[in-house]
């Protein structure tokens, strides 16, 4: 059985950044031009990055953002956080729930920005895009890209520069209410919508657990809202499942599936052709599904 990966909501760490070294045939050792970056408290090594790399310490960088969310008047936020393995990565989510857009179909979506770093190079320092439906809380992400906060290769961060990069993730995030809309204008069948999630298992975008798991929403929706056949609604029933029962244990996982479930729901609405293709069985057995 798989283990869950670790992560807590520990960020307040300091990293320190020491030279690498490499052994030459004669024995001695000389800089390799990349630098270990390791936590001062407990001396784990959270990644092998080139000097280069401009390191940023996950707590000036939730300074500085909450500082310019300050300046644009938005304190309203509920904030939680994750970091990830030994904290090499973290999740900054802040929920904007005064941000509110509604859906052509009722639906209220608030606003939800992830303030991203890294201390091993994977992810840069970067506020991610994301909206939170207010009637269950669901976490749907967006398609839309990550924002850039920093520049390259720059250990230096001020409020300035990441209010003009909060400005553009604003204008991001309003666009990415169009993709929730297209799909909100896909009506389904409840087989076609047991065939789709099939199919996406057997294209390896769901395990067969995360698929049996979406399915069970799926069949019994477990609000008023979602009683609607749509392609929205099983949108809802893939972030049902993995904000309320995944992501408290496996967040990137989560996020990953997400996101990917998203890209293709945003290509069906977008394509009748290739809906019609996704919404046949991927075997007889699929079919029945819907019947249970």
């Amino acid at each position: 059985m798989a283990q869950a990966a670790k992560q807590s909501d520990n960020y307040n760490f300091t990293v320190e950044a020491t030279p690498s070294f490499m052994q030459l045939p004669d024995g001695t050792f000389v800089k390799d031009g990349f630098t270990i970056n390791r936590r001062t408290d407990n001396h784990a090594v959270l990644g092998k990055v080139t000097d280069r790399y401009g390191l940023i310490q996950n707590n000036d960088l939730i300074s500085v953002s909450e500082d310019a969310f300050k300046a644009k008047g938005m304190t309203d936020y509920k904030r939680t956080i994750i970091t990830t393995g030994q904290g090499e990565k973290m999740y900054a989510n802040y929920d904007f729930r005064s941000k509110v857009k509604k859906l052509n179909v009722g639906d209220e979506v608030g606003m939800r920005l992830t303030v991203q770093n890294s201390h091993d190079g994977s992810i840069r320092a970067c506020f991610g895009l994301g909206s939170l439906r207010l009637v269950c809380s669901n976490g749907m992400v967006s398609m839309e890209r990550e924002v850039s906060m920093a520049k390259k290769h720059s250990s230096g961060i001020n409020v300035d520069f990441i209010t003009k990069a909060l400005e553009r993730a604003i204008i991001g995030w309003d666009r990415s209410i169009d993709t929730l809309n297209r799909l909100a204008g896909v009506s389904l069948t409840q087989v076609a919508g047991t065939n789709i999630l099939s199919q996406l298992e057997d294209k390896s975008i769901l395990s067969g657990k995360l698929r049996e798991n979406i399915q069970l929403i799926w069949n019994n929706p477990t609000h008023q809202e979602d009683k609607e056949r749509n392609l929205f609604n099983l949108y809802n029933a893939v972030t049902q499942h993995l904000t309320h029962d995944v992501s408290k244990e496996r967040f990137e996982l989560s996020n990953r599936v997400n996101l990917n479930v998203l890209n293709v729901f945003e290509r069906l609405s977008r394509d009748p052709s290739r809906l019609s293709s996704m919404i046949l069985p991927v075997s007889a057995e699929a079919a029945e599904l819907a019947l249970n």
